[in-house]
């Protein structure tokens, strides 16, 4: 059981022993380059994680992996800092704030110690930028200055050039920033003075088209405005002839419709009397030969029962006395023959 327990514990020993003794750990932000006592610089970068290491035998450089920046500005807070000076073409001297951004090349780390620049290829790039700037922006004018789009310019054409000076120390370059521009404080009120006046000059020449402008536009809208009034003056006219035109139609259509109204109803009463007429003479003649029909009728013998039996059925004896001691009493009304001669007139 002991022997089992010292075999544990010699095994953790060697275990927390080992990646001390023979492991180097490389940071994420690093870049490692392994030295050999025989071989000298390993021609390789060594990135995040362990990497192995021999004591004794081995030895690592470190270097930084992130981006790296190269600043000229006045920050009073940075005792070191300060405004790049460049004498012009023009023999005006200007103080340029610039900001560049640099990193090691990758795969390229273990050159920068082979060549022996470990301890001095940040002042190189500081001293190549330098001499690029100052070399590039002697170039500039005056208007340049105030152009942002041919400063962002220059600072493209800057970045090639510094590269390529760079690229002896293993160095790239990833933009070059021109912030600001400045003059010497007396010229710079100089500058000012006659910025003031041409931007002066420029809204003068604004105001004065602005006015050339206001007028032609009223000009046109009154020539606009007229164009519109003759427009809306002809096209009322050739309504209100169109209106005419119609209105004469509408009363020769209304003309036409009221005489042909009145021929057809002329006509249509003048049918309708000839009509009444044929009707009433017809009635007359029906009602004359009625009557004569019913006269000849009535006048046969036929006809003179009928008349007696109508008589009779519509003969009403009213309170009347008649004396029986009457002789004629009985030859009048005594005998149906007396009847017959009373109402049919036999």
């Amino acid at each position: 059981m002991r022997r089992i327990i010292n075999i544990i514990c010699l095994s953790f020993l060697v275990l927390w022993i080992f990646p001390k003794l023979f492991l180097t750990r490389i940071e994420a932000w690093e870049l490692g380059v392994r030295r050999s006592l025989t071989g000298g610089i390993t021609e390789e970068d060594f990135t995040t994680g362990y990497q192995f290491s021999m004591p004794l035998f081995h030895s690592f450089y470190r270097l930084p992996r992130t981006l790296q920046y190269l600043d000229y500005n006045d920050d009073e807070t940075d005792a070191d800092a300060g405004s790049l000076e460049v004498r012009t073409s023009g023999n005006n001297l200007i103080y340029v704030d610039v900001t560049i951004p640099w990193r090691i090349k990758p795969g390229e780390a273990w050159q920068i110690i082979r060549e022996g620049f470990i301890g001095t290829y940040p002042d190189k790039v500081e001293s190549t930028a330098t001499g690029i700037l100052r070399e590039t922006l002697a170039e500039i004018t005056n208007l340049d200055i105030y152009h942002t789009e041919k400063r962002q310019a220059m600072g493209e054409t800057i970045l090639p050039r510094l590269n390529k000076a760079l690229e002896q120390y293993h160095i790239v370059a990833d933009q070059v920033v021109i912030r600001a521009i400045r003059f010497r404080p007396e010229y710079e009120a100089k500058l000012q003075d006659k910025q003031y006046f041409i931007v002066q000059g420029k809204l003068d020449e604004a105001l004065r088209k602005e006015s050339v402008a206001i007028q032609k536009t009223e000009t046109e809208e009154k020539t606009i405005d007229k164009e519109i009034n003759l427009k809306r003056e002809e096209w009322n006219q050739k309504i209100e002839e169109l209106k005419t035109q119609f209105e004469l139609q509408i009363a020769t259509i209304e003309a036409e419709a009221v005489q042909y109204d009145r021929k057809r109803r002329s006509e249509a009463d003048a049918l309708y009397a000839q009509a009444r007429a044929e009707g009433d003479l017809a009635e007359a003649k029906a009602e004359a030969l009625g009557e004569r029909l019913k006269a000849t009728a009535l006048a046969s013998r036929a006809g003179r029962t009928y008349s007696a039996i109508t008589a009779a059925e519509n003969f009403k004896l009213g309170k009347i006395e008649l004396n029986s001691n009457d002789p004629n009493f009985l030859q009048t009304f005594g005998s149906m023959k007396a009847w017959r001669r009373f109402f049919g007139g036999e």
